[in-house]
């Protein structure tokens, strides 16, 4: 029997079970997002900048623009733009190979591999905050399923990221990340520093390969990822949900939150109470019309979660969905511990 001809798998979700995993999902990278930008904040680096770091941080010689573009997931005019930056402030260089002009080949300066090791420590710190709840035999049964989605996505990862789990040798701790008030957990023996940019990277593809899922589904939804997980967690709150319970379903930022519910309610999706509560306690609803809306999203979120996890068997697909909302709470509070020593090192910087 060909191919063409062989029946479609039955979808192993239905109803809201899709959207609902999809918006988890969302907000657990949401919430180590919000966490890794408290530690790149004062170095003045943004996440892009840091994947492509990463990259170069553990190659020997020098990585093409495709082999970058392929290991972050970063589109090539994005690259492109933060190849720019970087070269700017003198962290990396770049130059055409004599073999073939068409090919840019990036390599690392001294300044970017110390800016690099600096941060290595709070990076670990991050990703094992995060997945210290799971325990370690989660842990790596997650990394092994997150390794067989992205595989199955046919991401190509060209650094080889096994490696980066080895220690390179390097002896000695690395200096914690300029101006970052943490205190490192204290670090197993069997898990080097550049575990946690390793497993920061697996992340970024992870979801990069759900971005990528999502403009195809929900192309002609014509809503941004922010404003339908706000639609989805609303959704399933026949009550209402302040700004606050929004904010803490979808792991958006509060700034975020707030402007997304301001531009769904000018087009009619949301309404809110009339009353003086606090800003952050106003109850907030569906209209009509964004009920409908999120109606008309439940098969593609469906559809969506059927391809992300295709390549999962059904026991394994149950286990990672219930351990995601539990990475969810650790990173919650990652979050806030980092957002907290962030606002310590404004206020100290102010003074």
């Amino acid at each position: 029997m060909s191919q063409e001809r062989l029946p479609r798998r039955p979808s192993r979700f239905n109803d809201r079970m899709g959207l609902e995993a999809w918006n988890t999902l969302l907000a657990f990278f949401n919430l180590v997002t919000t966490a890794v930008a408290a530690v790149l904040e004062p170095v003045n680096l943004s996440n892009d900048e840091l994947l492509v770091l990463i990259c170069l941080a553990h190659t020997d010689g020098v990585l093409s623009m495709g082999a970058i573009e392929r290991s972050t997931c970063l589109q090539a005019g994005r690259l492109r733009r933060v190849v720019d930056k970087l070269e700017e402030r003198r962290l990396i260089t770049w130059r055409r190979s004599r073999a073939d002009r068409r090919k840019v080949l990036v390599r690392m300066t001294k300044a970017g591999r110390q800016l690099i090791e600096g941060l290595s420590p709070a990076i670990f710190d991050i990703i094992s905050r995060v997945v210290e709840p799971l325990g370690q035999e989660s842990t790596e049964f997650m990394r092994a399923k997150m390794r067989k989605i992205i595989s199955s996505a046919a991401v190509d990862a060209a650094v080889d990221l096994e490696g980066m789990y080895a220690d390179h040798g390097r002896a000695g701790s690395l200096p914690l990340a300029p101006d970052v008030a943490s205190e490192p957990a204290v670090r197993s023996a069997q898990r080097p520093l550049t575990w946690g940019l390793a497993g920061w990277l697996r992340c970024c593809q992870w979801s990069g390969h759900v971005d990528r899922l999502w403009r195809r589904e929900f192309r002609n939804l014509h809503l941004t990822a922010p404003r339908l997980q706000v639609l989805a967690a609303l959704s399933g709150a026949a009550e209402g949900m302040t700004v606050d319970a929004v904010a803490s379903a979808t792991g958006l930022p509060q700034v975020m939150v707030t402007s997304t519910l301001s531009a769904l309610e000018q087009t009619g999706l949301v309404t809110g109470s009339r009353d003086e509560a606090p800003p952050g306690a106003r109850l907030l609803k569906l209209t009509k019309r964004g009920e409908q809306k999120a109606l008309v999203a439940l098969p593609m979120a469906n559809r969506l979660a059927d391809d992300l996890y295709q390549g999962l068997s059904d026991e394994d697909l149950e286990r990672v969905l219930s351990l995601i909302p539990k990475g969810c709470s650790a990173a919650r509070q990652v979050g806030h511990h980092y957002g907290a020593a962030r606002g310590l090192t404004s206020t100290a910087s102010a003074q």
